[in-house]
């Protein structure tokens, strides 16, 4: 919601905020899925576990595909690690368009994941974060707007925690 705020105006319009915040919740919900000795591993997964971890998008849209959600909000579900250039998961066409929606969803993802601690890893500050998510800018995978909107939506909340502490 804090993305889509941040996006200039003309592209608010284009964004169906409804079924952002239905995928939102429940785009990983195949993790229910994957075994517990790979998605609590606390290190690096060897690429068996990698291609194990990958299948959880595929499985939350199985999961979810005949419960009546709309076909948009489970097409963001299934390809929430799918950016513009089709290098994420799982394998999409050349038809294949990651709309403004799907760049929502997957920044949110994204920040969410790098910001949080895992059972993995530490979790990063807001600046690391945003660093490593810049990368994709710089090579087409996320539309300068959405990135820029993330930066503004992380700069509030970080004002935002900053004043409740004093």
């Amino acid at each position: 919601k804090g993305i889509i705020e941040n996006l200039p105006f003309a592209l608010q319009s284009k964004v169906d905020a409804k079924a952002i915040e239905d995928a939102r919740y429940l785009h990983d919900l195949g993790k229910v899925l994957i075994p517990a000795e790979v998605l609590n591993k606390p290190g690096k997964l060897d690429d068996k576990e990698t291609k194990i971890m990958h299948t959880h998008s595929e499985l939350s849209y199985e999961l979810l595909k005949n419960s009546g959600l709309n076909e948009k909000t489970l097409k963001l579900i299934r390809n929430h690690h799918q950016h513009a250039k089709r290098t994420g998961y799982p394998w999409v066409d050349q038809n294949f368009n990651a709309d403004l929606n799907l760049q929502i969803l997957s920044v949110a993802d994204k920040y969410s994941a790098l910001t949080e601690k895992r059972t993995y890893k530490e979790p990063m500050n807001a600046k690391q974060a945003l660093t490593i998510i810049y990368q994709d800018v710089k090579e087409d995978k996320l539309h300068p707007f959405v990135f820029r909107a993330l930066v503004n939506y992380a700069q509030q909340t970080q004002t935002v925690n900053n004043n409740v502490c004093l």
